[in-house]
C-alpha cells in the first residue's frame, strides 16, 4: 500500500504539464485498489484523453450504454467507486478525474475551467468513447452543476442526466444573487478567490481540506482507512487543491458582478432530458428552497431525498442512491442484459 501511494505521489508531481506515451503505462493506485476490492470479474482500467492543459485521466469498466461520472471538489474519480460497482454489469461506466484534479491536467489559467469549456471537454470525451451515440451524465457537487449545464446546452447528446448534492449552475447563480442566506452559505467560495498556491503550500491546506472532507466519512465507516489514504494522497498535491479552487474562480465572480452574461448556456434554459436529483437532507451547502424552484430549470425532474445523509451522497450509505439510479437508468438508458 505504501509503495502504491508513493507511486501516485510521483505521478501527481510529474503529470500536470507533460503528456507522453508513458502515461498509458502508469498504474493509478486507486485503480489497483478498485480491482483488488471489486465485486465479480469485471475489472477497472485507466485511460487518458487529450493532451497538455486539456488532458483528462479517466477510469472505466463494463460494457453497454455509456455513463460518464464527474466529481466535485475536493475529490477525484474514486469517489464514484460504489456507483461504478453497481452499474458496471450493464453499462460502460467512466469516472473522470475532473480538470485540475487527480491525474488530469492542472492548468493555472482560469479559462479552461469555465463551465462552457468543461462542457466542451465532456462532449469531446464522450465522442471519443462513444461516437455520436447518446450517453448519460452523472455529477456530484460542481460536477452536478456542470452535468445540468451540459444537459441544457447539449440536450440531443444525452439519454438522461443525474445531479447529486447541487443545483444547476444557473440556478445557483440565481440563488446567490437573491438569497442572503445562500450568500452566507457560499462565503467560502468567495474566500477561495483570494487563496493562492503559496497559501495552500505554506498553510498546509491540503491536509486540512482532506481531514475536513473525509475524516467523518472514515470515522463512520463510509470509507475504509485504505480508501481514506487514497483520497489523502490524491489531495496531497497543492496543484490539485489549486485546480479545484479554479473551478470556483472561473465560475463564481463577486456577487455584485454577476450579470446576464455570467449565465451559461442562458438564464433559465430548460433541461429537456430525463433528470434526477439526489439530495441529502442534512446537506447545508445550499438553501433547501432550491428544490422547490428546480422545476423552473428541469420541469420533469425527479427528486430523491436521503434522510440523514449530508453532502457526500455518492459515498454516504450509497445503496439507497444506487438503487434509485439503477431504476432511473433502466427507464431512460436501457442496460445490457446481465
Amino acid at each position: 500500500m505504501r509503495m502504491h501511494i508513493l507511486r501516485l505521489a510521483l505521478c501527481l508531481l510529474l503529470a500536470p504539464y507533460n503528456a507522453s506515451a508513458k502515461e498509458k503505462e502508469s498504474i493509478d493506485p486507486a485503480v489497483v485498489h478498485a480491482n483488488a476490492n471489486r465485486g465479480g470479474p469485471i475489472s477497472y482500467r485507466e485511460g487518458y484523453f487529450g493532451s497538455g492543459d486539456t488532458r483528462l485521466h479517466y477510469v472505466e469498466a463494463g460494457k453497454g450504454p455509456l455513463v460518464i461520472l464527474y466529481h466535485g471538489f475536493p475529490s477525484f474519480w474514486y469517489s464514484w467507486f460504489d456507483q461504478m460497482e453497481a452499474l458496471k454489469g450493464g453499462y460502460h461506466v467512466v469516472a473522470v478525474d475532473g480538470l485540475g484534479a487527480g491525474l488530469s491536467a492542472k492548468p493555472k489559467a482560469l479559462e479552461p475551467y469555465h463551465v462552457s469549456r468543461l462542457a466542451e471537454q465532456v462532449d469531446a470525451l464522450a465522442r471519443h468513447l462513444n461516437g455520436n451515440k447518446r450517453f448519460t451524465l452523472i455529477g456530484h457537487d460542481w460536477g452536478a452543476a456542470l452535468a445540468f449545464a451540459y444537459a441544457q446546452a447539449y440536450p440531443k447528446r444525452l439519454n438522461a442526466v443525474i445531479g447529486m448534492s447541487a443545483p444547476p449552475y444557473n440556478q445557483f447563480l440565481d440563488l446567490v444573487r437573491r438569497s442572503t442566506e445562500q450568500q452566507k452559505r457560499s462565503q467560502y467560495m468567495q474566500l477561495f478567490q483570494k487563496v493562492t498556491l503559496d497559501d495552500i503550500q505554506e498553510r498546509k491546506l491540503t491536509e486540512l481540506i482532506w481531514q475536513q472532507s473525509y475524516g467523518s466519512l472514515i470515522a463512520r465507516g463510509d470509507l475504509t482507512h485504505d480508501e481514506g489514504a487514497l483520497f489523502r494522497s490524491a489531495l496531497s498535491d497543492p496543484l490539485a487543491i489549486n485546480g479545484g479552487m479554479n473551478w470556483y474562480r472561473a465560475n463564481m465572480p463577486p456577487i455584485s458582478e454577476i450579470t446576464a452574461a455570467t449565465y451559461w448556456p442562458r438564464g433559465k434554459t430548460h433541461i429537456r432530458v430525463p433528470t434526477l436529483l439526489v439530495w441529502g437532507e442534512e446537506d447545508g451547502t445550499f438553501v433547501p428552497e432550491f428544490l422547490v424552484k428546480l422545476t423552473d430549470y428541469a420541469p420533469k425532474v425527479e427528486i430523491l431525498r436521503l434522510p440523514g445523509i449530508n453532502h457526500w451522497t455518492p459515498m454516504e450509505q450509497p445503496r439507497v442512491a444506487n438503487t434509485a439510479i439503477e431504476h432511473f437508468l433502466s427507464r431512460h438508458s436501457r442496460p445490457n442484459n446481465r
